[in-house]
């Protein structure tokens, strides 16, 4: 064989190992993704890429509830409070994104709730604001009450144990697993302090919340998941304006994370799941 057709038949070999690996590398991907078609009314118009949509329940996924879909890139350009939609719901390891919307008709009895006068909502608690009184119980079992915030930093969020959707509680237990490792290497934040407030108080019990740290590998000395009466947890979620609604075994809600100082007093809050673990050590420091 020439040099000439041995380079040409050495060409063709890589080409075919290559277009090989990308087949078996995107069959791998799609192997963990999961599609769904989902039907239901939309409550609020697109916001921050993500608009509200009071579904149906999607079989093999989640029961019904009304919940923010973040969108992808083929999203009508607007969608109006009361549409009826149908859309494919796309579910990777990390992310959850809806397209492919078809608006199916129009709900008046949403439209008309929706234009229905809100009811008085209690102030919430911004920059400076000193915590406000409560008593919880921690996943060991410990009281937990605003006089343990005082002396230490603390960052403290809200989140449940069967979350289902990815963008949400599972990605804030992430961040504070970066958050406990960072704390740990650092001896400028030995003193720091993780609280995860249960929004679901009735089956996060301090045993239930005990088995999800372990699984979490949260080290109980900096990381505490807490829970408690109902009235209790809402007086945190109330505060920190977190929206909470029991849709069947599952809870529609919003987030919020804030960083607390060794006064007791809020420092800082981040709505929503935008902050990232470098913003969140700086307001430490």
């Amino acid at each position: 064989m020439t040099t000439r057709r041995l380079v040409a038949v050495l060409l063709v070999v890589m080409a075919v190992t290559v277009t090989l690996a990308r087949t078996r590398r995107a069959a791998a991907v799609e192997g963990h993704v999961r599609t769904f078609t989902v039907t239901g009314v939309v409550t609020a118009p697109i916001a921050d890429g993500r608009v509200m949509v009071a579904h149906e329940d999607i079989a093999g996924y989640m029961p019904a509830m009304t919940m923010p879909f973040a969108i992808g890139p083929d999203a009508p350009a607007a969608l109006a409070a009361g549409d009826r939609v149908r859309f494919t719901l796309t579910v990777g390891a990390d992310s959850v994104r809806a397209g492919a919307f078809h608006v199916t008709g129009n709900d008046p009895a949403v439209v008309a709730a929706l234009r229905a006068p809100a009811p008085a909502r209690p102030a919430r608690l911004r920059t400076g604001d000193a915590m406000p009184a409560f008593s919880l119980t921690t996943h060991e079992g410990q009281p937990f009450t605003a006089a343990e915030l005082r002396g230490r930093r603390t960052v403290v969020t809200f989140v449940f144990t069967r979350c289902p959707v990815p963008e949400f509680c599972p990605l804030l237990v992430q961040r504070f697993q970066q958050l406990q490792r960072a704390a740990a290497a650092d001896r400028a934040l030995r003193d720091v302090r993780l609280i995860a407030v249960t929004l679901d108080p009735a089956f996060d019990t301090p045993a239930m919340l005990s088995a999800y740290a372990t699984a979490m590998r949260a080290d109980p000395a900096r990381w505490q998941f807490v829970t408690g009466a109902p009235d209790q947890v809402a007086r945190l979620t109330s505060g920190f304006a977190v929206h909470v609604e029991r849709n069947g075994v599952l809870i529609d809600h919003t987030l919020a994370t804030a960083v607390i100082g060794r006064d007791g007093r809020i420092v800082e809050i981040w709505r929503g799941n935008g902050w990232k673990v470098d913003e969140v050590i700086d307001r430490l420091r």
